[in-house]
């Protein structure tokens, strides 16, 4: 496999490897906290004549560095089976009774990961294979939800008091739309995003039911954005303020998950969240 030069997986305790699932990929990404020049990100697309950790075992095995000792690993579970919950209501007991009593089917290992910006967590879940998979192969991995990158960054970003922010960010074939009044999040969902109507529809009905002001809140769209062009087009006819997130994309690269790019930006500032 190709690896970028000044990547010597010799010394791979320098570095950090941050894997990300999602239903129908494996991407991962290997970086220095100290150094922007080291970089590399690699996707995978599953068969799809074999199951879930069936592709996953194949990609470790064709992969055979993921259980080298590196400075961190990171597990990023992209999936819209997630659910918020106010810090002063989680009980580690009852975790599993909560997801699902949000979530619609049976659950299996249901993490969390706790918001600072709002005092919630992030409840998710992932196949108990899967997770105990990862767990024995990877060097003292932790594991997020995609949302717990997206929701602290967006909760400080562009806030202007009296007007409420929407996030879209293009992934996956899915959007995430995140509504934001000052620092206090509104609403969190995920949908599916096969067609440009699809997209547009959510994202519509959303602005509706939290009765955001077309001509006054700010849409901030993130992620692949070309892909996406002929809804954003759509998008600015019916909405007057509509921004794109500016993030450092590597070079070479012409597209990364949003969620990547703000993962490599909190392992470089060691500020992962717990």
């Amino acid at each position: 496999m190709f690896l970028p030069e000044n990547i010597d997986l010799a010394q791979s305790e320098k570095y950090i490897l941050s894997i990300r699932l999602t239903p129908d990929g494996f991407s991962f990404c290997i970086f220095s906290s100290f150094d922007k020049s080291v970089f590399h990100f690699q996707e995978t697309n599953f068969s799809k004549n074999l199951s879930l950790i069936e592709n996953i075992k194949k990609t470790f095995f064709e992969v055979n560095f993921f259980s080298q000792p590196f400075q961190k690993a990171l597990v990023t579970i992209v999936s819209p089976r997630y659910t918020t919950v106010p810090d002063a209501y989680f009980e580690k007991k009852k975790v599993k009774d909560i997801f699902e009593f949000n979530i619609h089917g049976k659950s299996e290992r249901v993490l969390n990961n706790y918001i600072a910006e709002g005092s919630y967590r992030v409840l998710f879940d992932l196949n108990e294979e899967i997770y105990s998979f990862l767990s024995r192969n990877l060097w003292n991995p932790s594991f997020f939800s995609y949302k717990t990158y997206l929701l602290p960054y967006f909760a400080n970003c562009c806030v202007e008091e009296g007007r409420n922010r929407c996030f879209v960010d293009f992934h996956d074939d899915m959007i995430s739309v995140i509504c934001f009044s000052d620092e206090k999040l509104l609403s969190a969902n995920t949908y599916p995003n096969k067609d440009k109507f699809d997209a547009l529809y959510n994202i519509v009905n959303v602005w509706e039911k939290q009765q955001l002001d077309q001509n006054s809140d700010l849409l901030i769209l993130s992620g692949n954005l070309p892909d996406n062009k002929g809804g954003i087009d759509t998008l600015k006819k019916l909405i007057k303020n509509v921004e794109s997130l500016k993030l450092d994309v590597p070079e070479n690269y012409s597209y990364i998950p949003t969620d990547v790019l703000l993962a490599v930006s909190l392992g470089r500032e060691a500020e992962i969240l717990g």
